[in-house]
């Protein structure tokens, strides 16, 4: 009899301890250190109305984030008071929505936890903290100093993997900023809920403040700047390209005085010219303001003299583009020089407009330049291909 006692208590035992097991299984463990990181944020209104966090898991196990808080610096508290659980290399959006929009993404328009925005506020100085437990999770500072439009459109991402040991966006983070029409999405800028490509594969030629990054050895500026004025003869949205990629290098005041000169005598022209491709005037009137800022500002005294007026006329520009306004205004009027070919379609087009004689890609005089360049047929061929691939897509969306 007593044996018979042990075993059902031990049985007992062991089921209430199965069961316990599955019970905590099936609630997720709580998060260590590094196991929930922030992946982007959105920290002021959008135009949709939408402020958010988006979290993404690194381990391999269920998370339960039930109870855990998030502080800003203000102070205010932000307590996930139902279960949340977030499973292995998935992300959880916090999504703030002050408006109902039929714009946002599903993922902003139910997230994994919503809340009232006067709750708990993304300023544009701030310090985020996730906390389990009394335990910190992960934590992230940010500070958006863009005085400009881009404020009310700008998010900040960092790869999901690998995580970078850092807790300071400037470091870890790229700064993206979402055209109008053109912010959710897999091939856009801002991806809530979704792997973040913009850093890696979008933008891998991009620097901020970094000119020494992106210096391109052996330029000849001088041979350059006859590859720009035959391209101006072109007239086309392309055109400014040439200026456009040497923005970020040192240059003399002969040739800046030059460039200001190519500036008024071609950037009326711009707004009538020719489009390639997917790129029209507003593209090209676009680079070709942030191609003049760039020089100015990377400049010492004497070559902002000779850059002055165009400098100026540069800046009143974006106002007029139908497209790209508030990128524009970000990236020609912004506080930080955003510098480099930025993509590879871009990287690829400078190389055969830039004179570097013995630096592989670049052109290595003008003639080769002259030699190379795509013929009118040949231009016109390929705006007819993507005009008829464009109208086809159309047609079968």
């Amino acid at each position: 009899m007593r044996n018979t006692l042990i075993k059902f208590g031990l049985m007992t035992f062991s089921i209430l301890g199965l069961t316990a097991c599955q019970k905590a299984d099936s609630l997720g463990s709580l998060p260590h250190a590094g196991d929930i990181v922030f992946t982007e944020i959105m920290p002021l209104d959008t135009a949709d109305g939408s402020n958010w966090m988006e979290f993404y898991n690194t381990s391999d196990t269920s998370i339960q984030l039930q109870q855990c808080i998030l502080s800003n610096k203000t102070g205010q508290i932000l307590t996930i008071s139902e279960s949340l659980m977030v499973e292995p290399e998935h992300f959880a959006v916090f999504s703030s929505s002050a408006v109902e929009s039929t714009a946002l993404p599903p993922s902003l328009s139910q997230p994994n936890f919503d809340f009232p925005v006067d709750d708990f506020q993304l300023n544009s100085n701030e310090t985020l903290k996730l906390l389990c437990d009394n335990r910190l999770i992960d934590q992230i500072t940010y500070d958006v100093n863009s005085p400009e439009y881009m404020n009310i459109t700008t998010s900040w991402q960092r790869h999901y993997r690998p995580i970078e040991a850092s807790d300071s966006i400037s470091n870890a983070w790229c700064y993206t900023n979402p055209l109008e029409n053109y912010e959710y999405g897999s091939a856009k800028f801002a991806t809530p809920g979704r792997a973040n490509s913009f850093c890696s594969s979008i933008a891998p030629f991009i620097a901020y403040d970094n000119q020494a990054a992106v210096m391109i050895e052996g330029i000849n500026l001088e041979a350059t700047l006859r590859v720009a004025e035959a391209e101006m003869a072109r007239k086309s949205a392309t055109s400014e390209l040439v200026i456009w990629g040497i923005r970020d290098q040192v240059i003399t005041p002969e040739i800046a005085r030059k460039v200001s000169e190519l500036y008024f005598s071609n950037i009326d022209m711009l707004y009538e010219s020719t489009p390639f491709t997917a790129i029209d005037w507003n593209h090209a009137v676009w680079h070709f303001a942030w191609a003049i800022s760039n020089l100015y500002r990377n400049g010492d005294a004497v070559i902002k003299n000779e850059l002055q007026l165009a400098y100026e006329d540069a800046q009143k520009r974006p106002e007029t583009l139908d497209l790209f306004k508030y990128i524009a205004i970000n990236y020609v009027r912004g506080e930080r020089i955003v510098m480099g070919d930025i993509h590879t379609p871009a990287h690829e087009a400078v190389q055969k407009l830039i004179v570097a004689p013995g630096n592989a890609g670049y052109l290595n005089s003008y003639e080769e330049y002259y030699e190379k360049r795509r013929g009118p047929i040949t231009t016109k061929a390929i705006n007819a291909v993507y005009i008829a691939g464009k109208s086809l897509s159309d047609l079968f969306q």
